[in-house]
């Protein structure tokens, strides 16, 4: 088994809460506020993302660290996180065959330091 882990550091935006809709065409984007977050998560791990995808994910672990006291909704940032590892080729895909355990960890509170510890367990698959 290898382990992968990185650390996201910052607010978590929700892709899913913010989406702008034109009226025109009826067609969905993510908010300003997320493309920046996405942006800024892109930057923090650009230095760390593997050359090909991780195969073989048998857990990945997703501890958030929340900047206040206020209450919101942890899978919205997960769809968030999930999504944006797909998004610059950390995983494949985010489906249950692809990522067949998802644990979720409220770390507490990080003033300083907000944001999510992810770790990615894995066995690399042997060529055939």
């Amino acid at each position: 088994m290898q382990q992968f882990t990185f650390r996201l550091v910052g607010r978590i935006s929700s892709k899913k809460n913010s989406r702008i809709t034109d009226r025109r065409t009826g067609r969905s984007f993510p908010s300003k506020k997320y493309t920046e977050w996405h942006k800024e998560a892109t930057a923090q791990t650009l230095d760390i993302i593997p050359d090909v995808p991780l195969t073989g994910i048998k857990r990945v672990t997703l501890e958030f660290y929340h900047p206040d006291k206020r209450k919101y909704d942890l899978t919205n940032k997960v769809e968030s996180i999930m999504d944006f590892m797909v998004d610059v080729g950390i995983i494949h895909d985010d489906n249950y065959v692809e990522v067949p355990e998802l644990l979720l960890k409220s770390a507490g509170l990080d003033k300083k330091e907000p944001g999510c510890l992810v770790t990615i367990i894995y066995e690399e698959e042997k060529n055939k």
